[in-house]
């Protein structure tokens, strides 16, 4: 869905509330506290003195909003516009920036920043995620995310890079993850997590740290140097280019990101990425996440 149709769909907050209210409640609005089935709908007026459209339980007689308990919950901050930042964050392929979100939507960049976060935690894949499995053919790779700080030396530009272990099927879904260091007792545990033990074939680079991390008879080691020359990269080719893509996003679109909140990013290209031929139904993918995830306060983010 683009901006235009977007419009087009939810021209007021009426419609975007309603869009929203069945989207979360399908069969009918449950309280959210008993999860009693009768409610009914009331006006009320909020702190500012805007009327409030709230839903009231007849058994317990709590009071609700649509967006409670949900990534919506206590914004202030119009439906109409949260469904354009969610438009813009699952049309951007390499991602788009809080302060380029302010401009493209009137808000502070506090508000952008704040909003993009808790779609970001929309757009995240379950812990559960395996990747690999029968017949298909996995690629792992490493990759190091930084640059040179201005004053400092090369040594310590490179101590200030952040590792990211990448693990992508080949024509299928990907999984990058940051972690402390390239050494076996750091990298060994994603791979275990995140791989199907069923996976027939794990391609790596030359990296000898690989050999003592995946069974001998399923691990398969590409020479770089040879596929050069020989004009011929193939082994890690998938997943090389999924650092690639997200490598140009982070210096095209972000300019630097910070290594307490790179897995968010990380996660979100992700989701995206793995996502990529579902592209028409990103937006109500989306919201349905927000609606069934918890509230992600801001003292969370900000540490």
């Amino acid at each position: 869905m683009n901006l235009f149709s977007l419009a087009k769909k939810f021209p007021t907050e009426d419609a975007a509330l309603l869009h929203l209210i069945k989207t979360r409640w399908p069969h009918g609005v449950r309280c959210v506290a008993c999860d009693c089935d009768k409610c009914w709908l009331v006006e009320a007026k909020g702190t500012t003195g805007k009327p409030r459209k709230l839903f009231q339980c007849s058994d317990c007689g709590y009071q609700f909003s649509a967006t409670a308990n949900t990534l919506f919950h206590d914004s202030h901050l119009p439906l109409t516009k949260w469904f354009a930042v969610i438009c813009l964050m699952v049309e951007g392929k390499k991602g788009i920036s809080a302060s380029q979100v302010r401009r493209h939507v009137p808000m502070t960049y506090k508000t952008a920043w704040y909003v993009c976060h808790r779609i970001r935690e929309a757009m995240q894949e379950p812990k559960s995620l395996k990747l690999g499995g029968e017949s298909t053919t996995v690629e792992i790779d490493e990759t190091y995310v930084g640059g040179r700080k201005r004053g400092t030396g090369v040594k310590a530009g490179r101590r200030a890079k952040t590792i990211v272990v990448g693990i992508a099927e080949r024509d299928g879904r990907i999984h990058l993850q940051t972690v402390r260091s390239a050494k076996n007792h750091y990298v060994r545990p994603v791979i275990r997590e995140k791989v199907d033990p069923e996976t027939p074939k794990i391609v790596t680079d030359g990296a000898g740290r690989y050999r003592t991390m995946i069974p001998r008879e399923k691990h398969e080691q590409g020479n770089h140097k040879r596929e050069l020359h020989n004009k011929n990269w193939t082994t890690t080719q998938t997943v090389e280019n999924a650092f690639s893509l997200f490598k140009r996003g982070l210096v095209g679109n972000y300019h630097q990101l910070s290594a307490e909140h790179l897995d968010r990013y990380l996660g979100e290209f992700c989701w995206r990425y793995n996502r990529r031929k579902m592209q028409p139904w990103l937006f109500d993918m989306t919201l349905v996440n927000l609606l069934n995830k918890k509230p992600l306060p801001y003292k969370e983010l900000t540490f």
